[in-house]
C-alpha cells in the first residue's frame, strides 16, 4: 500500500507533527525521529500523536530501533517499524500480551468447536481484535489499503485454530549470509580450479663429464684479445689502504763501552827518504780484533844517514826505518777486545807495519733488542698477508668473472719502521711498520670463458648433445710475460648431455595429468634418470595448459 514518510527534525515540535498527520493524503504514515529523538522523548507527545492518528483515521507507525522509544510507543499502542521496509510490529511488552490473549482465545475455540460458534467474553476479544486489525492491516509495502465493510475483520481460522502470519525478517539475515556464501563459494571454485593451479616440474639429465686443460695467453691490451684461441683480456682489481703492523724485534746488539789502547806503527823508507800518513780512521788488526786509528799520524825521514836512528843497507843504499804511536778504539764494544800488547799485526794502509802495542782495556758487553733487516721483512710479510684486506679486495669482485688466485699480489710501498733498522727497542716494547699497501688480483670474464668452451668443443661432441654445464673453471701456473702478456693453465670439467629444451618437455607436459608427466617426459630420453611433478595445491590434477604457469628446473647429475 502507499505511504507518506514524515521525516521529523531536531527542531520540530509535536504542533507541526501534528499538522503534517493531517494533511498527509495517504493511510498510512510512517514517522522517523531524529537520531537524539527531540520532541519524540515525551509520552505525552507519542499519546497525541497516537490520537491524532485515530482521530484522523490514519495508522501511524514509527520506523526506529531505539528501545525508549519503542516503550513509549507500546504505551500508546503505536506500531513500530525497524525499517521502512520491514513488517510493523507492537513492541515486546505489548506483543507479549497479545500472544497470551491469542492462546485463550485459541483455547476457548478448541473447546467450543462442536458448536461451530465463536462466542468470546465480553471484554476478552475487543483488544487482541484491535491488536490483529493493526498487525493484519498496516502494512508499509506497495499495495493498496483495503477498505473495510463494517470497520471491522474477522479471524481467520484454519483446522480451527488462528492461522498465523510468517515472519521473514528474522530469515533475512541467514538469506542473505547464504547469498553471500554461495558467491564466495564460486568465486573460490574459478580461482581455485581456473586462476590458482601452477606446476613445477624437477627433470634430472644425466650427463657426462669433459676435462678440459689447456695453455691460454692473458692480455690487457683489449686489441689483443682473441678469445676462440684462447687468448683472454685480463682486468685488475685494486684495493689500497694505509696500515701497519707491529713486531718484536729479534736483532741483538753489543750496547757496551769500547776498548782501547796504542799501536805502535813502523814506515820503512828508502834512501831518498819521505813522509807516510796514518789517517784516522785507520783499521789495525790485533790478534783477529779489528781497532781503529782514532787520529791522524804522520812519520817522515829526510834521506840522512845521521837522522836515522836504526839504519839500513840494501843494494848499496841505506834504508830507514821509522815508527809512530796512535791512539785507537775497537771497532765493536765488548770485553772480548780487552787483549793484551801483541808484538805483530797488521794495517789497512799499505806500506805501514804494526809494530806492537799496549794492552786494549775498558771494553764492557750490554746486550740489547734492536731491530734488524729481517725483523723489517717479515713486517712486510705480515701486511701482505692481511686477510681483512685481502677479503675486502675480493669483495669489490663481481659474479660475472673468474678470479686468478695465483696472480694475488700485495705490496706494500715506502715502508717505513720505527725504530729505524739497528736503532735499539726498549724493554717491553714494539717496534712498528708502516706502509701504504697496494692489494691487486686479475680476472677473467665468464661470458668470454664460456665462448672459448663453446668453440673448443666445437666438433668434438655429437650434434645430437650439447653442453649443460661449463663447470668450474680456474687458472693456474699464472706467469708474467713481457709487455702486459701473461701465461696460465686453463682448467675445468664440463658437462655434456643429450640435447633436451625446457620448450620440449613442456610441450610434452602441459595438459596432461600429474601422474602420465613422469612416463611422457622419460620417453623424451634415456639420459632424463628421474622426473618429479609438484603442484601448488592438493586438488590440481594436471599440468596447466598455460605456459607462465608451469616452472621447469633441470638438474644436472654429477
Amino acid at each position: 500500500m502507499n505511504k507518506d514518510v514524515i521525516y521529523i527534525e531536531p527542531e520540530d515540535d509535536i504542533t507541526d507533527i501534528i499538522n503534517r498527520i493531517k494533511s498527509s493524503k495517504q493511510k498510512v504514515v510512517a514517522l522517523v525521529p531524529p537520531k537524539k529523538l527531540g520532541v519524540m522523548r515525551s509520552a505525552v507527545n507519542i499519546k497525541l500523536i497516537a490520537k491524532t492518528a485515530k482521530t484522523e483515521d490514519k495508522a501511524a507507525v514509527i520506523v526506529t530501533a531505539d528501545p525508549s522509544l519503542m516503550k513509549l510507543a507500546a504505551m500508546s499502542r503505536l506500531p513500530v517499524a525497524k525499517t521502512l521496509s520491514s513488517r510493523p510490529m507492537l513492541p515486546s511488552e505489548f506483543t507479549e500480551k497479545k500472544k497470551e490473549e491469542i492462546e485463550e482465545l485459541e483455547e476457548a475455540e478448541a473447546g467450543e468447536a462442536g458448536e461451530g460458534t465463536d462466542v468470546p467474553e465480553e471484554g476478552s476479544e475487543a483488544e487482541p481484535k484491535e491488536i490483529e486489525k493493526k498487525k493484519e492491516d498496516i502494512e508499509l509495502d506497495s499495495e493498496e489499503v483495503e477498505a473495510e465493510d463494517d470497520g471491522k475483520k474477522k479471524k481467520k481460522k484454519k483446522n480451527g485454530l488462528l492461522q498465523k502470519i510468517p515472519n521473514f525478517d528474522k530469515y533475512r539475515k541467514w538469506i542473505i549470509l547464504g547469498g553471500v556464501a554461495g558467491v564466495l563459494l564460486i568465486g573460490f571454485l574459478i580461482w581455485g580450479f581456473g586462476i590458482a593451479p601452477r606446476a613445477e616440474i624437477l627433470v634430472n639429465v644425466k650427463t657426462n663429464g669433459v676435462n678440459i686443460s689447456e695453455n691460454v695467453t692473458l692480455v690487457t691490451d683489449q686489441s689483443a684479445v682473441d678469445v676462440n684461441s684462447g687468448k683472454f683480456l685480463l682486468e685488475q682489481i685494486k684495493y689500497e689502504e694505509e696500515s701497519e703492523v707491529e713486531f718484536d724485534a729479534t736483532g741483538t746488539k753489543n750496547d757496551g763501552e769500547k776498548a782501547k789502547g796504542n799501536v805502535t806503527f813502523s814506515v820503512t823508507f828508502g834512501a831518498d827518504g819521505g813522509t807516510k800518513k796514518v789517517p784516522a780512521g785507520t783499521t789495525f788488526t790485533l790478534s783477529g780484533k779489528k781497532y781503529t786509528a782514532n787520529e791522524e799520524k804522520s812519520v817522515s825521514w829526510d834521506g840522512k844517514a845521521s837522522t836515522c836512528s836504526n839504519p839500513s843497507v840494501s843494494a848499496g843504499k841505506i834504508n830507514c826505518t821509522v815508527k809512530g804511536t796512535v791512539a785507537v778504539t775497537a771497532s765493536e764494544p765488548g770485553t772480548s777486545y780487552n787483549i793484551g800488547a801483541q808484538n805483530s799485526g797488521t794495517s789497512s794502509v799499505s806500506g805501514v807495519n804494526v809494530a806492537s802495542s799496549s794492552a786494549m782495556a775498558g771494553g764492557t758487553d750490554k746486550n740489547v733488542k734492536v731491530v734488524s733487516e729481517s725483523d723489517i721483512n717479515d713486517a712486510k710479510n705480515q701486511l701482505s698477508n692481511n686477510s681483512e684486506a685481502k677479503e675486502k679486495l675480493l669483495s669489490q669482485i663481481g659474479d660475472g668473472v673468474v678470479k686468478i688466485e695465483s696472480s694475488y699480489k700485495a705490496e706494500a710501498q715506502d715502508p717505513v719502521s720505527s725504530p729505524k733498522k739497528g736503532e735499539v727497542v726498549e724493554d717491553g716494547k714494539k717496534a712498528k711498520l708502516t706502509a701504504k699497501t697496494i692489494y691487486t688480483i686479475y680476472v677473467v670474464d665468464r661470458t668470454a670463458i664460456d665462448e672459448y668452451i663453446k668453440a673448443y668443443e666445437t666438433g668434438k661432441i655429437s650434434e645430437s648433445d650439447r653442453i649443460y654445464s661449463t663447470g668450474s673453471p680456474f687458472f693456474e701456473r699464472f706467469t708474467d710475460g713481457d709487455k702486459g702478456t701473461y701465461t696460465a693453465k686453463f682448467k675445468t670439467t664440463i658437462k655434456v648431455g643429450p640435447e633436451i629444451s625446457e620448450t620440449t618437455i613442456l610441450e610434452r607436459a602441459k595438459g596432461k595429468k600429474v601422474g602420465e608427466v613422469k612416463a611422457v617426459i622419460k620417453d623424451i630420453s634415456h639420459n632424463i634418470t628421474d622426473v618429479t611433478v609438484n603442484v601448488n595445491f592438493p586438488w590440481v590434477r594436471g599440468i596447466p595448459n598455460d605456459p607462465n604457469k608451469v616452472t621447469i628446473k633441470m638438474t644436472v647429475e654429477e
